[in-house]
């Protein structure tokens, strides 16, 4: 039986990179039967909270089976390790350096290594890499263990900043800005529900503003106005409704936001 998922390419760089030419190309040329998303999104090098944030934005609207490539680079200076793993019917590749565990939390989930045995120094992952675990887990029929891909035993792990909670008030934190300057901060729809208990609320974004309802669009509040939504993967976001809460509202990564709920 042959298979045929959607693809999905996530990649560090650039429309206008020659990169993101290339890695189209390659595509194509390995794969000229198998639909091929690619997401060009310019992360820091090496920014993996900005990277899970953006997983969580996005990875729920694709079908199961999709294949999701994580084409990011690392600031590790140790040798690059890859790796493959399955969850929710989706499979998931990328490179060991925390950014999956810390997109999955704290799941008991199994990785396997898909570095090549002969390739210490790693130039281009999407083709020495990717690519070929790719190829091999088709030829699997989709089958992970099928495959054989060797267990991780050991994965590198990191911890987002979690809310604090304290005489009433959650203190957050801006964990990411999307290409628009939307302020993303380390609470979801869950959270909030469950400490809020329906009461109302005031979001301190400074010592003279606040916002103390949630909007469903950015078009809730006038041009040039701040607002609270949740949107895209359930993650309270602070926006200015045509313009940007990063440049307008000094809300850039790791600025911190008060919520606090009516007693």
């Amino acid at each position: 039986m042959q298979h045929h998922p959607l693809v999905h390419l996530i990649c560090d760089f650039r429309v206008e990179s020659p990169d993101y030419t290339v890695a189209m190309a390659r595509m194509a040329t390995e794969f000229p039967n198998i639909k091929t998303l690619i997401t060009p999104q310019p992360f820091k090098k090496g920014h993996i909270l900005g990277q899970s944030v953006f997983l969580q934005l996005v990875l729920n609207e694709f079908p199961e089976g999709t294949v999701h490539i994580c084409r990011f680079g690392t600031m590790s200076k140790l040798p690059n390790r890859f790796v493959i793993t399955k969850h929710g019917g989706k499979f998931f590749m990328g490179p060991d350096s925390g950014l999956l565990p810390l997109y999955f939390g704290e799941e008991d989930i199994v990785y396997y290594n898909i570095t090549p045995l002969d390739n210490i120094n790693i130039f281009d992952p999407l083709k020495e890499v990717y690519i070929p675990a790719l190829k091999r887990l088709l030829d699997a029929e989709m089958d992970i263990e099928t495959a054989g891909f060797p267990i991780k035993e050991m994965m590198i792990r990191s911890s987002p900043p979690q809310p604090t909670l304290s005489n009433g008030m959650m203190r957050l934190t801006v964990i990411y800005n999307d290409y628009y300057g939307n302020a993303y901060l380390n609470i979801n729809r869950k959270t909030f529900d469950e400490v809020g208990q329906g009461r109302a609320f005031r979001l301190l974004l400074n010592s003279n503003m606040e916002i103390n309802h949630l909007s469903r669009s950015y078009n809730d509040v006038p041009e040039g106005m701040e607002l609270c939504m949740f949107g895209h993967g359930d993650i309270l976001q602070i926006a200015v409704n045509a313009g940007s809460a990063a440049q307008y509202l000094s809300l850039n990564e790791d600025k911190p936001v008060v919520l606090q709920f009516k007693e």
